[in-house]
């Protein structure tokens, strides 16, 4: 079965990407100065990390999903692209483009947040 995708969904798609990238970069440049001051373990900042992603996915989504339709679809694809922009972007930040064990749940737990995203964005919409 072949889902029909029209302009108006590849444009969500794009805002959602866009949007949750954004949100991404402003948390994480936050979470930079905090990190700057505190004392706190790198344990601590993986996991907020992980945390500052699914949070920028699902507020990406609710923001751009907005047809009220194949939020699944949607929300998976923001999910993907939204983790190897994330990572592009981190990695010229850093310099390097190491791909260690970590990538691959980066990348999982982005499709999965895109996923229950693009769900819940759907259903809040088609509820208006």
């Amino acid at each position: 079965m072949a889902i029909k995708m029209t302009k108006r969904d590849f444009l969500e798609m794009f805002l959602g990407i866009l949007f949750s990238v954004i949100i991404s970069l402003l948390a994480v440049i936050i979470f930079a100065v905090i990190v700057k001051y505190a004392n706190l373990s790198t344990k601590v900042v993986q996991i907020v990390n992980i945390f500052l992603k699914i949070f920028s996915i699902f507020f990406g989504s609710l923001i751009a999903l907005k047809s009220g339709q194949k939020g699944l679809f949607k929300g998976c694809i923001i999910g993907l692209f939204f983790a190897l922009v994330s990572y592009l972007i981190f990695s010229l930040i850093n310099g390097s483009f190491a791909v260690n064990p970590l990538t691959a749940f980066d990348i999982l737990s982005c499709v999965v947040a895109g996923l229950l995203s693009g769900v819940f964005a759907v259903n809040v919409r088609g509820n208006k």
